[in-house]
């Protein structure tokens, strides 16, 4: 088997890795910011797409997250009970839930967000602005695409 030099490694290896890799360090981070927080990092998923996607049917979200929507429940009753989540009818459909975030979770998920980004940015400190830019742009393209496969 072929010997590959550090250059070759990183552009052999499947980005993919790689995010997964950053997603294991921020998760790591991001638990011990959450110590003295009523929230698990689970939860703070449903609350950022509630955030991006105001007034989510609870089966949006179960489609969203690739999850069941028995799943999506449970989470919501859980952020309901915190007082982070209101659910209503859907006027237009009785049948459909929307979810949007109360005072107290858009508090809470504007402050996750807050700390998330203080976190890129002491990661991305050795990257220009315009650089960063991009590898947004890049990072969106990439998850958008995903919802194509």
């Amino acid at each position: 088997m072929k010997s590959f030099d550090l250059e070759e490694k990183i552009y052999f290896t499947p980005n993919i890795l790689y995010m997964e890799y950053i997603l294991i360090r921020y998760n790591k981070f991001l638990k011990n910011q959450l110590k003295d927080k009523n929230i698990s990092q689970g939860e703070l998923t449903f609350l950022y797409n509630i955030f991006y996607h105001e007034l989510i049917s609870q089966r949006e979200l179960a489609d969203l997250l690739c999850v069941s929507e028995a799943y999506v429940t449970k989470m919501l009753k859980k952020l309901e009970n915190r007082g982070y989540i209101d659910k209503k009818v859907d006027e237009n459909n009785k049948s459909r839930r929307l979810v949007s975030l109360t005072p107290e979770g858009l508090l809470l998920t504007k402050e996750v967000l807050k700390i998330t980004q203080l976190w890129e940015q002491n990661v991305l400190k050795n990257i220009d602005g315009i650089e960063d830019k991009k590898f947004t742009k890049l990072l969106y393209e990439f998850a958008y695409n995903t919802h194509e496969i």
